[in-house]
């Protein structure tokens, strides 16, 4: 029997403030000055300042001013994560698997940040192989011989994926940050997931114990059929340190079509 599994393993900004200014008033003088009189003239206004001479947009210009002299920042850096897909999330898909995955990778990081906002390209590696073992399709009996499980040997299956994150940044005080964001990317495949055929006594209830692979099968050893790409949708909330000015260090969660904790840093430029 052929078990798809491809689809087991494809699990799944802000408001921008509007300043108004008020129109600075006018002052009126009166003309006392008698005309006949060619002494008499209008007297020197003296310039005034701040609310009373009208500069109603004092505090919102020094505002956009400030805005105006945070610059760009480009920054390298390195990431640490842990890849996971609980067993029962692969049951959705299949009615038994031989395990989840919880797996390490490693990635690279090149990011932009302005303020409190980061854009992030990320590049980064994982297995995503469970446990060697005995599959069962969904709704499929195992003591019917056409329906029996196949046995699924992982050959270093697993990914290297590009993604896009677009972040944003919460200051909690002046060292830590709270850290949110989504982005897209994709992931290409590496490896192989063999498939073989199985034969299990009468009467079986666990496919572990009472199934064994059968040499003599229409499938040996059979590559699977999965996609060759996977798309990345990254879902990301965590804290950020900054120690200091240019130093960032990271803890983080989410999802990137897998689920994934870990750390990353970053130095600035």
């Amino acid at each position: 029997m052929r078990l798809s599994i491809g689809g087991s393993f494809g699990t799944v900004a802000v408001a921008l403030a509007i300043v108004a200014a008020a129109a600075p008033a006018h002052a009126q003088d009166d003309d006392t000055a008698d005309e006949d009189d060619p002494s008499a003239e209008d007297p020197v206004s003296t310039p005034k300042e701040g609310i009373e001479g009208g500069a109603f947009d004092d505090y919102a210009t020094a505002e956009d001013k400030q805005k105006a002299d945070v610059r760009a920042e480009y920054g390298i850096g390195v990431r640490f994560r842990t890849v996971y897909v609980p067993k029962f999330m692969l049951e959705l898909f299949v009615e038994e698997a031989s395990s989840g995955v919880f797996e390490p990778g490693l990635g690279l990081e090149l990011s932009r940040r302005k303020g409190n906002f980061e854009l992030v390209l990320g590049f980064e590696y994982e297995s995503l192989s469970p446990e060697n073992g005995f599959w069962l399709d969904k709704d499929a009996d195992p003591n019917v011989p056409e329906e029996t499980p196949d046995l699924l040997e992982f050959d270093d299956f697993s990914w290297i994926t590009a993604d896009l994150a677009f972040l944003f940044n919460a200051a909690l005080n002046d060292q830590l940050t709270f850290r949110y964001g989504a982005g897209l990317g994709i992931g290409v495949v590496l490896g192989e997931v063999l498939q073989t055929d199985s034969t299990c006594v009468a009467g079986t209830d666990d496919i572990r114990e009472d199934c064994m692979e059968n040499p003599n099968g229409a499938q040996v050893d059979e590559p699977a059929d999965l996609p060759p790409v996977f798309p990345v949708v990254n879902l990301i909330v965590g804290l950020q340190w900054r120690p200091i000015e240019k130093l960032s260090v990271n803890l983080e969660t989410g999802f990137r079509t897998v689920g994934f904790f870990g750390l990353s840093s970053n130095y600035y430029f």
